[in-house]
């Protein structure tokens, strides 16, 4: 279980924090969260799949061949041409506990300090420098990550979610297990209610991304080759190939 400290002025009377200097953080992760807003971006640089976590179903950028190893960071920098925003707000994030959004910060990212660090707020109990941005980031980012889930969520009721082709992870030599796709032809044969259904949950832009972003998988096996794990690079694949409401968040406690 997580170690989270919710960010208040009470909680964090007395503790600062250190932001992070580099992406070495996420340098174990084989893939990272995304959300819908993302999808144009990353959808081109990098594949995407869905994965079923303890909060349901999940957009995730698939950033490795095997389980960690990020092949996307190397000596602590990022490859690619897109950076997933969740790399820009680590070691924050929001859970949501009833009505209320709370912004937390991991315990045990090692970055939480009582002395030398930037403070979390000001004298007036407001959130300060780069701890007022990534809560920014966050809160602009929180609607999205909502309807991304609803989305995901109509996509699997509707029956169209699909592991990713054996064939291609063979020809990759990909050893990560619960990569999930859209299957076109299930889509295709849905009933006229259930497809409106998705669409009006704005879930076709998710389930059409997904899949094309398959072509891009050939980065993993590039990207292995400067920056190997223990699987050795796979073969040629050629054959495969809106505004937010506003939020409130609780800084009480």
């Amino acid at each position: 279980m997580p170690n989270l400290l919710a960010i208040s002025p009470k909680e964090c009377q007395g503790l600062t924090w250190h932001p992070p200097r580099d992406l070495r953080f996420a340098a174990h992760h084989h893939v990272v969260p995304l959300h819908a807003g993302e999808l144009a971006q990353a959808a081109s640089t990098m594949p995407l799949a869905l994965v079923k976590g303890e909060q349901g179903w999940q957009l995730v950028g698939v950033c490795s061949l095997e389980p960690g190893h990020n092949l996307f960071i190397k000596d602590g920098q990022w490859l690619g041409h897109y950076r997933p925003q969740w790399l820009k707000t680590w070691p924050f994030e929001v859970i949501q506990i009833g009505e209320k959004r709370i912004v937390t910060f991991d315990r045990d990212s090692g970055l939480l300090g009582a002395e030398e660090g930037e403070p979390f707020f000001d004298a007036e109990g407001q959130p300060t420098g780069r701890a007022a941005e990534v809560i920014a980031t966050l809160k602009a980012n929180h609607g999205k990550q909502q309807r991304t889930q609803a989305a995901l969520a109509a996509l699997n009721k509707a029956g169209v979610l699909a592991p990713w082709p054996e064939s291609l992870q063979s020809q990759l030599g990909m050893t990560i297990p619960g990569l999930y796709m859209i299957d076109e032809r299930a889509l295709a044969e849905l009933e006229d209610d259930t497809f409106l259904t998705l669409r009006k949950a704005q879930a076709l832009p998710i389930a059409y991304a997904v899949n094309l972003s398959l072509s891009q998988s050939h980065l993993l096996t590039r990207l292995a080759r400067v920056n190997p794990g223990k699987v050795p690079a796979g073969e040629s694949f050629d054959s495969f190939f809106g505004d937010d409401d506003e939020l409130s968040f609780d800084f009480d406690s």
